[in-house]
């Protein structure tokens, strides 16, 4: 009988002997008072197995809590015991593993796991450690010296999990075929949807080249009516003159929309520019000199608080294009009752840089206006007139370069925009 347990020390103790090659009666020669005491304080129980008789040749007494059996119970069977206790399905097994003893040499061991049934009907899982007892003149082995232990928890649980494992296997299995048919379901509306999409991306361009082409020379051609009509105003009637004057305000607006489409639409279809290292101070004071005759006498001077080493990744002609938006919007909403004042202050962390224009104007109200700030037609202020485009470009060049652009402020006092720079070699592509 086998079981596994650890390897025993099949050096025989004092007083036990295995008797001449092929001779002797294993039981008479192991049943010793001190054996008896040595072997009942090993796990499991210890046996002979006669490989001539095909039958345990001593059994120990720990076999009746393993099996239920007793020593001579177990010797009674003779050859049939293997018949009597293993289970059928691991007699094959039980056969290769005595072909595996026969085949061991010196005091080399081997281990073995199988089922076996107690005498009241229970299956039990045994592992041995088996060793050559005994072998006969010619070197072939005549009975082989095993401990046997009971690992029924411990293989049960294996067992468990091995099937709870392959339940497991089974349930992933499935949800993968069920994510394979998700995404397969995903991809076609996904391809279906970018058709679409792009079809209607198509008609927006087409729409986009109409608006900003073919609308042109009809709108080119009523400002130029309008101003040949307000150059002879004063052969008119007053209410004339004042209609003619409508009509070029509403000309004037007209051709305004229509320019603003045209660079939205530069924007949003053209390619990103090459972007460079730009100085960014450079930049602010070329900026600031653009518009220092529209900012009146009475402004003061733009402070710039932007240290000479920081340097953005960006496309001059879009920086330029974005302070001066800044710089007109500033201008713009100044607040005649008080001097106009501006400020640049940059600040470079971790790579990215952030510049903050602080202006003294009339104000924005950072909640309720920041959408119509940054919104295509749309203004925070109903005076002065204005176009709604500048600021909403000046957004879309920061974004599509993985930048971005935000303002805070309160209404009557001051406006503050935070404009935030991509880091070096961060530059998107994105629109």
């Amino acid at each position: 009988m086998t079981h596994p347990v650890p390897t025993p020390d099949t050096t025989m103790p004092e007083g036990i002997s295995a008797g001449p090659s092929g001779s002797g009666d294993a039981g008479d020669v192991l049943r010793t008072p001190t054996v008896d005491r040595v072997v009942s304080l090993m796990p499991g129980f210890v046996y002979v197995f006669n490989h001539t008789t095909y039958s345990n040749d001593y059994t120990n007494r720990s076999v009746g809590e393993q099996l239920g059996y007793s020593s001579e119970e177990i010797r009674d069977f003779g050859a049939q015991m293997m018949m009597h206790i293993v289970h059928p399905d691991d007699h094959p097994k039980m056969s290769e593993h005595l072909a595996r003893i026969a085949q061991l040499d010196g005091d080399d061991s081997i281990s073995f796991e199988y089922r076996v049934f107690r005498k009241d009907g229970r299956q039990r899982w045994l592992r041995s450690v088996d060793a050559v007892f005994d072998r006969a003149p010619d070197g072939s082995v005549l009975r082989h010296i095993g401990c046997a232990s009971d690992v029924t928890i411990e293989k049960e649980a294996e067992l468990r999990l091995e099937q709870m494992n392959a339940e497991l296997e089974a349930k992933v299995s499935e949800r993968t075929r069920d994510l394979a048919k998700l995404n397969g379901e995903l991809e076609s509306r996904i391809a279906e949807r970018t058709y679409e999409l792009q079809d209607a991306v198509d008609e927006l361009e087409q729409l986009t080249y109409i608006a900003t082409h073919d609308l042109k020379v009809p709108v080119n051609n009523l400002c130029r009516l309008g101003l040949m009509l307000g150059d002879n105003a004063h052969l008119l009637a007053p209410d004339q003159a004042e209609q003619v004057g409508w009509i070029n305000d509403c000309a004037t607006q007209l051709s305004a929309k229509i320019q603003g489409l045209v660079l939205v639409a530069q924007i949003r279809l053209s390619s990103v520019l090459p972007s460079e290292l730009l100085n960014l101070r450079g930049a602010v004071m070329d900026a600031v000199g653009r518009f220092e005759a529209t900012m009146g006498q009475g402004a003061r001077p733009v402070t710039i608080k932007v240290a000479d080493d920081i340097f953005v990744d960006f496309a001059r002609f879009e920086l330029d294009s974005i302070l001066s938006a800044i710089m007109d919007n500033a201008i713009k909403y100044a607040d005649p009752s008080r001097a106009l004042e501006v400020t640049f202050r940059a600040d470079l962390l971790e790579g990215k840089v952030t510049l903050l224009v602080e202006d003294n104007g009339t104000g924005l109200d950072g909640e309720r206006d920041r959408d119509k700030v940054f919104g295509l037609f749309q203004r925070a202020h109903k005076e002065p007139a204005g176009s709604g485009i500048s600021l909403y470009c000046a957004r879309r060049m920061l974004l599509r370069r993985g930048g971005d652009i935000s303002v805070e402020g309160h209404r009557g006092k001051h406006a503050v925009f935070n404009l935030q720079f991509p880091k070096r070699g961060e530059t998107s592509g994105d629109g």
